[in-house]
């Protein structure tokens, strides 16, 4: 591993875990130091990266990583392992894949995750833990609440918001101003044209 850079451990080896640890690996300033899941296969790897063992490994291995991200793609999952990390101490590591855009005035929260082809723009606020996927886009002024998936296409359109770990489906659509409410799904491919407060 390179000096300088930041060891980030990836907490998820499934599918998620392979987009994780490839936009770490393409940021200069951040390297894999360990992949962890509760359920390893044996022998398992993530992009070449061992799967070194379950979540006790990062207590053995604390003075080796300077921060954690959770790649699991289920919200409520996420946020579990999340505040988990938080109570034994860990810094969340938010990644931002380089190939993002990411507004100078948008704010980032920890242990959150910004896609190749996203954009997040001028004001947005995304929450901690929140995925912000491939070719997703967030525009000014929107709010995306803790531990939302924001899914490959989907557009947040302005001053819109999400609540805490709501499922913005694949290429749907949350137009201006309105508000999701926490713990829903937005169907794929879907138009948001009023406030949600249910599904339905």
């Amino acid at each position: 591993m390179e000096q300088g850079k930041q060891r980030i451990a990836v907490f998820g080896a499934g599918g998620h875990g392979k987009v994780v640890v490839d936009a770490i690996e393409r940021n200069t300033g951040l390297a894999v130091a360990c992949v962890v899941d509760d359920r390893p296969q044996p022998g398992a790897a993530v992009l070449g990266h061992p799967v070194a063992g379950v979540r006790e490994v990062l207590l053995a291995r604390r003075d080796a990583i300077d921060g954690v991200i959770v790649a699991i793609g289920d919200n409520r999952t996420r946020m579990e392992v999340a505040a988990w990390l938080e109570v034994q101490g860990f810094v969340l590591q938010g990644v931002v894949h380089p190939a993002a855009v990411v507004a100078p005035s948008a704010s980032i929260g920890a242990g959150a995750l910004v896609m190749p082809g996203a954009v997040v723009n001028a004001e947005a606020r995304i929450g901690a833990n929140a995925i912000i996927n491939t070719g997703a886009v967030v525009e000014h002024d929107c709010v995306v609440g803790d531990g939302v998936h924001v899914a490959p296409g989907a557009v947040l359109c302005g001053g819109a918001s999400v609540g805490a770990c709501t499922l913005v489906g694949a290429g749907a659509v949350v137009l201006p101003g309105v508000k999701v409410g926490p713990a829903l799904l937005v169907k794929a491919g879907t138009v948001a044209m009023r406030n949600m407060e249910k599904e339905g």
